[in-house]
């Protein structure tokens, strides 16, 4: 028994977990895609070694990169380990928003929102930047995940503005004096998370991202043996905003 009242019953896991995989694998195709200038809607998956179109065989979540060794069924080429943990992360971030989410509109936003959050992230990471459109989208769940909360807008909308300004006028004088600042992504990212959350949360949230974000920095500083080693922000904003919403 769980100590709480989790909207869906843990008979519905594994639908929720299936779900999550799929969306996963999803997403490992719309981050390979989208910073490359192709659409997501045309073009059927092909190896990018041999160009050989991937079968529905070949496209099934982690199994099929297990059954094939981590290689392509067709030219034996090595596939990379992001695709199985991507699908993994997402059926994983998907089960715990469905046991710790109490309301069951709440659920379904976060889990819409939770690939667009993790397909920002990982183009964060490999190319240093947040797309508009994802941006654009997750500002809406966010907007509809206000709605289900204490509907209060005039709030949401003050403190976005707030934060996007605030987050500008920390990158200037970030990049006056250290030569480093938040990007543009960055404070659109802040101004979308105003829309969702309280003032209390979002600080809280804030304050975690700062810290997880330092972290990564320090460890990427030190791997590298960099002192301008460059950590992207988006990813700690990202993963503190996710857990700030399944919070709520």
């Amino acid at each position: 028994m769980l100590p709480f009242q989790a909207p869906l019953p843990l008979s519905a896991l594994p639908i929720v977990i299936m779900l999550g995989l799929i969306f996963g694998s999803f997403i490992t195709a719309l981050s390979y895609r989208l910073p490359r200038g192709q659409s997501i809607a045309k073009g059927r998956s092909a190896c990018p070694s041999c160009g050989t179109t991937l079968t529905p065989k070949d496209l099934v979540p982690v199994f099929s990169w297990v059954m094939h060794g981590g290689k392509c069924g067709h030219c034996g080429a090595r596939v990379s380990w992001r695709y199985p943990a991507i699908e993994i992360l997402m059926a994983l971030l998907f089960s715990i928003a469905a046991l710790v989410v109490t309301d069951f509109a709440q659920l379904v936003l976060v889990l819409a929102a939770t690939p667009v959050m993790m397909t920002l992230a990982i183009i964060d990471i490999e190319h240093r930047r947040l797309p508009n459109s994802l941006l654009l989208i997750l500002a809406l769940l966010f907007v509809a995940l206000r709605a289900v909360g204490d509907r209060d807008f005039v709030t949401a909308v003050l403190a976005a503005a707030l934060v996007f300004g605030a987050a500008i006028a920390f990158d200037t004088a970030g990049r006056r004096l250290i030569r480093q600042g938040l990007s543009m992504g960055d404070a659109k990212l802040m101004a979308a998370a105003a829309l969702a959350l309280p003032p209390i949360w979002l600080l809280a949230a804030l304050g975690t991202a700062g810290l997880i974000g330092a972290g990564g920095a320090i460890l990427l500083g030190v791997r590298s043996h960099r002192r301008d080693s460059h950590f992207p922000f988006g990813p700690a904003l990202l993963l503190a905003f996710w857990g700030a919403i399944i919070t709520l």
